[in-house]
């Protein structure tokens, strides 16, 4: 039988937002570093097909561009540094969280800088790209989801890569129309093709009007379990309770229970940690599962007066240093 996570009626993130522990003890970030090199062959993935799909991709300020994910083409130079994707649903918050995740790295002395190449015959990505550090370090929530949308972006400390990130439309990787829609060309060929090792940011719902049913939530589920069948044997997994504010398991500022917000999503996406688990005879006796699990937090939100737009406040640094410590330790 599910349980349903008591929620905090008077924390109410931004409608525009759904689009896009015991004793706790604080995680301190690894400084090691990916031994990684530049590759110069770039991997081109083009795909052309006939269907039409919902448009995603909006720039700020612009008209609204239609993309269909099934005739995207992007090019990866880079074939050795790893992979972070952020993989939800729209509206899960995956954005927002890049947009903290960046700011908490950009404080503490690392480089987070747009990939160019990645998708070179599209004029709005460049315009993407020219305003990364603007939107990222706006407080108008607003402008942060509407042009960070469809992007990839290299980590580095001293000049040297240690990851990218990925940050795609939701709908790309599940369908809530559509749950059962295989994923576009590009990102099997990211999944599948490319040899770089991927990290996979799994984002789970704080806020459960977002996937009210249990037959939503279980198809969910049965998405990233394809994920997982096409994913590499070397690939990690992040298993996120997002906006966990929006439940009763922040304990104070930056600190939750773990225990109880892992078996909440364990109960409300059964099977959920399953698919991660080790099966080999002898190496799930030392690593029982390929997913680690965490909750975050991207911050908060208040409407202005007009009504027009929302500022953004960033959540505890806690969040992001966790999240930042789990990714480090998957990509060594």
């Amino acid at each position: 039988m599910a349980i349903e996570i008591p929620t905090k009626q008077n924390s109410e993130e931004p409608e525009f937002l759904r689009d896009s522990i015991d004793s706790p003890s604080p995680i301190e970030s690894s400084t090691d570093e990916v031994n990684t090199e530049e590759n110069a062959a770039i991997t081109s993935i083009n795909q052309d097909f006939d269907e039409e799909i919902e448009p995603s991709m909006h720039y700020t300020g612009e008209s609204k561009k239609i993309l269909d994910p099934m005739r995207v083409k992007v090019e990866i130079a880079d074939a050795r540094t790893p992979i972070v994707v952020l993989f939800g649903p729209k509206t899960s918050g995956k954005t927002m969280m890049l947009v903290r995740l960046t700011r908490w790295l950009k404080k503490n002395g690392l480089s987070v800088m747009p990939i160019r190449t990645f998708r070179p015959a599209d004029d709005d990505y460049k315009k993407m790209c020219d305003s990364f550090n603007d939107m990222v370090d706006s407080n108008e929530a607003a402008k942060g989801t509407n042009a960070i949308d469809f992007m990839l972006l290299k980590v580095s400390q001293n000049g040297r890569p240690i990851c990218q990130i990925l940050e795609a439309p939701g709908e790309h990787y599940y369908n809530i129309e559509r749950p059962s829609q295989s994923f576009p060309p590009y990102i099997h060929k990211i999944i599948s093709e490319l040899k770089n090792k991927k990290i996979y940011v799994i984002l789970t719902e704080g806020d459960w009007r977002n996937q009210e049913t249990q037959d939503s939530r279980d198809a969910y589920v049965q998405k990233i379990n394809d994920l997982r069948r096409l994913s590499d044997i070397k690939d990690k997994f992040i298993v996120v309770l997002n906006k966990v504010d929006l439940t009763e398991f922040t304990l104070s500022k930056g600190l939750y229970n773990k225990p109880q917000a892992r078996r909440a999503v364990k109960n409300l996406y059964p099977r959920i940690f399953e698919i991660f688990e080790n099966q080999h005879p002898i190496t799930r006796f030392f690593r029982p599962s390929y997913a680690t699990f965490m909750a975050f937090q991207s911050g908060e939100f208040s409407q202005t007066a007009d009504g027009e737009t929302f500022i953004y406040t960033p959540g505890a640094d806690a969040y992001a240093k966790e999240l930042w410590s789990q990714i480090i330790s998957a990509c060594n």
